[in-house]
Parts: structure tokens; sequence; C-alpha cells
């Protein structure tokens, strides 16, 4: 009888152990290439023609909750940071409101940038640096829809543009 109990406990351990042991799939971990935000970011060679000018339509400052919107018909509800530009990068992750893995985006002061291959769909938030402006499109090479002006500290949710972002310009 001893014998029974102790292998029912012993194979109980077991299948314990195997269940805990079996190796999953971590949502934020990301694949080998997800160092690579931004295509062809060390070959300026790789960069075609002038860059695009600075947008001129207004720049709305995000408020908490706010949801990216797609560039049409906009007014601006306020204009209360007209500070001089430097320049900078974004903080892209992806999942809302900045959580999960994060990475950081940079492109050349205007001009086209693609997602990398990890990135390009994948990104649920987008927040340039502080005195960046940037705009999100949802096609390679700055194609397809596109957001209004987003700037510091950017959008948590960006709406139509959730896992839907496969470009995107910034300007300092």
């Amino acid at each position: 009888m001893q014998a029974k109990v102790f292998l029912s406990f012993l194979l109980a351990a077991i299948l314990a152990l195997g269940v805990i042991a079996i190796p999953v799939d971590v949502e934020d971990a990301p694949p080998a290439d997800g160092d690579t935000v931004v295509e062809n970011a060390e070959n300026p060679a790789s960069l075609v023609g002038a860059p695009d000018p600075r947008p001129t339509e207004p720049i709305i400052t995000p408020k908490e909750g706010d949801v990216l919107a797609e560039s049409t018909s906009v007014v601006a509800r306020d204009l209360e940071s007209l500070e001089k530009r430097t320049p900078g990068c974004a903080t892209i992750t992806i999942n809302p409101k900045f959580g999960g893995f994060r990475g950081r985006a940079c492109s050349a002061n205007g001009r086209c940038a693609n997602l990398g291959k990890y990135w390009s769909k994948h990104i649920s938030s987008f927040g340039p640096d502080y005195g960046t402006i940037c705009i999100l499109f949802t096609g390679r090479g700055c194609s397809g829809s596109r957001s209004i002006v987003i700037e510091y500290p950017g959008y948590g949710r960006l709406g139509k543009f959730d896992n839907n972002v496969g470009s995107f310009k910034c300007w300092w």
C-alpha cells in the first residue's frame, strides 16, 4: 500500500514538474531582429531625394486618454507648447499605454522611415521625444493613411493606427 502511495506521489510530482518546465511564448519578448526598429537607419545612402518640409498644420497636444486620429479636417484644441525643437527619436511599444516591449525609432529629419519586420504593424503606442514631431503612415514608404501630427508625450492608444503602422516621418 505504501508503495502505491509513494508511486502516485512520485508520478504527480513528475507531471507537475513537466507542466511547470514547459516553455511558453512570452508576449513581450522580441524575436532576434527586434532591435531593428527602422530599416536602413545606418545607411544614409539609402535616403533618396530632399527631405519633406516640416508640416505647418496645427499640433494637438494629447491629453490623458486621447486616441490618435487620421489627418482629415482636424481643428487644433490647443497650441500651448511652442518651443524650440531639438533632435530626437520616438519611443514605441507593442502594447497600449506604453506597455510591453519597447523600442526607439529614429529617422533622418523630414525623411520617411520604414519600421523593421518585428515592429511593422505591431505598435500600439508612439511617443516622440520632447521637441520632435512625427506623422505615422499605415503603409511602407510613407504611403496609405496618415495620422495627425504627433508631439511629446505622444499617444498611448493609436486608434485606427493600432497595429497598423508601417512607416513614419519625424522633424525636429
